[in-house]
């Protein structure tokens, strides 16, 4: 709106001027209910955090006890090695034994 200096504009053009700013306010206040709509509450992100935060502490357990029954099994394994070992080892030591002791008694 250019007017010459020292003339008031006329009512329909003040009318048509805050039209104008009214539909862009609308416009505006439209666009900042969008982005609102989009965003969650406080309460909301919380509740989700604390979810998140219950999840993670589950898997870290989950995690605990795996770690510990592959100890469990590392262990058993050990123990079956030993066994087997033993288990081919002693007869051998008893033959020898046996070899040995028949064969000073002269049998």
């Amino acid at each position: 709106m250019t007017e010459p200096q020292g003339q008031d504009p006329t009512p329909w053009e003040l009318l048509r001027a805050m039209q104008q700013m009214r539909d862009a306010l609308r416009g505006d206040f439209a666009a900042l209910g969008a982005r609102l709509a989009e965003m969650v509450t406080k309460i909301q992100y919380e509740a989700d955090r604390r979810t998140d935060e219950l999840k993670i502490k589950g898997l870290e357990e989950d995690i605990e006890a795996i770690k510990r029954e592959r100890d469990v099994e590392r262990q058993e394994a050990r123990t079956v090695r030993r066994l087997a070992l033993t288990a081919l080892v002693a007869p051998i030591v008893v033959g020898v034994i046996v070899a040995a002791v028949t064969g000073k008694l002269g049998l």
